[in-house]
């Protein structure tokens, strides 16, 4: 089988004619914010921007365009995607759809017969996978409803956040679709367990557990064990402010060639066999 092209580089130029009116609407974004409270949340969202944009610049990882990613993944032809409702997109906890759609395009393009998943939450991104690769069996792994003890101090404070958010709700959104079938949810704690006790072998991991160091590289570890030849390994939220995802996968892409898919938070591995 022929391999697949290397990612291209995107070329951008600079246009003068934006520097003028984004330095001018700056000042008036500082203003209005500093005047009018009820625009205060728009300087906070253009303070994340800017952040996030400065990290990306700096970031060292390789970048893979969107439209270079069906060949990375050796797809040689489009594929449709499909994604759940609006309203169970708005209900999942993030309230917009770019992450959905992105793991959806891996999913179609890929067509894993099995797919492991760490951070099952309300079960939105698993449905997405279960929509997308109609033939595969996911296993999804998260925690017990009840987390005490050991469990709980290793989780960091957003992680208690969201396990505070899922009680109750675990895997909520594909509860009575006819994707459930192909679903099983494994509660236990990823620190502690070895995945090969549920899951011998998986063409696709997604890992969106915990933000820790020592969670995120307890799950790549489990995913490494069991992903097959080819198989792709994706990891959610490599991004400025989670210093545990970003410093594992840093230290990871001096083994492997990751390679962050640009526009968003996720990074890739495609084993090569």
């Amino acid at each position: 089988m022929a391999k697949p092209m290397p990612a291209k580089t995107r070329s951008y130029t600079m246009d003068s004619r934006h520097l003028l009116p984004a330095f001018r609407d700056a000042i008036a974004l500082a203003y209005q914010g500093a005047v009018h409270r009820k625009n205060r949340k728009y300087v906070i969202d253009i303070g994340r921007a800017i952040r996030s944009a400065a990290f990306n610049m700096n970031d060292r990882m390789p970048v893979i365009d969107l439209k270079d990613l069906s060949s990375y993944l050796g797809c040689t032809e489009e594929k449709e995607i499909v994604l759940p409702s609006v309203g169970l997109i708005h209900g999942a906890g993030l309230g917009y759809v770019g992450p959905y759609a992105l793991l959806a395009t891996i999913t179609s393009a890929l067509q894993p017969k099995k797919i492991l998943e760490t951070g099952t939450f309300r079960g939105l991104g698993t449905l997405t996978m279960g929509l997308n690769a109609p033939n595969a069996e996911i296993y999804t792994v998260d925690l017990p409803d009840e987390v005490g003890g050991e469990e709980a101090a290793t989780l960091s404070r957003g992680d208690k956040e969201w396990v505070r958010l899922s009680q109750g709700l675990k895997g909520a959104a594909f509860v009575g679709h006819p994707a459930e079938a192909r679903i099983h949810q494994i509660k236990a704690d990823s620190l502690k367990m070895d995945v090969r006790e549920f899951i011998d072998i998986a063409d696709f991991c997604f890992i969106d557990g915990g933000y820790s160091y020592e969670c995120i590289k307890a799950d790549t570890e489990n995913a490494l064990k069991v992903l097959s030849p080819n198989g792709v390994i994706v990891w959610d939220d490599y991004n400025w402010f989670l210093e545990g995802v970003t410093g594992y996968l840093s230290e990871l892409a001096r083994q492997l060639p990751l390679k962050r898919i640009f526009g968003s938070q996720f990074v890739i591995y495609r084993r090569e066999g």
